[in-house]
């Protein structure tokens, strides 16, 4: 039966093999930038435009996505003085539905008895 010398064998790890293979891709890479010196200033400069335009795009998106927050937020939540909090709809209220409100309030009712019994309150 042959017996194993554990001392002498390599025995490598996931990590240790994706940092070999970064290091031997670093390396193909300066070699690479070596050989031809010409093309490096192509790339740099088509790498700079394309790094500023996809941060225009990442700009817009998420200025984008904050006015769409605000907008529904503005739509579906509504401050009530009385309890101190804001309370939740179901859908963007109407005209009519803030006419409604603010002919019960003048007689006295709660906003957030007065969105309860109408059904809007989520």
């Amino acid at each position: 039966m042959p017996i194993l010398e554990i001392d002498k064998m390599k025995v490598q790890t996931k990590w240790q093999e994706i940092k070999d293979k970064a290091w031997q891709k670093t390396k193909a890479a300066v070699r690479w930038i070596e050989e031809n010196p010409e093309a490096v200033g192509f790339i740099l400069t088509a790498g700079t435009i394309a790094a500023g335009g996809i941060k225009k795009v990442c700009n817009t998106i998420s200025r984008q996505n904050a006015l769409r927050q605000e907008r529904y937020n503005k739509e579906r939540y509504i401050y009530d003085r009385s309890l101190g909090m804001y309370l939740h709809t179901r859908r963007p209220l109407t005209n009519r539905d803030f006419e409604r409100i603010s002919m019960r309030r003048k007689k006295g009712e709660r906003l957030a008895d007065i969105l309860y019994s109408m059904g809007i309150l989520d």
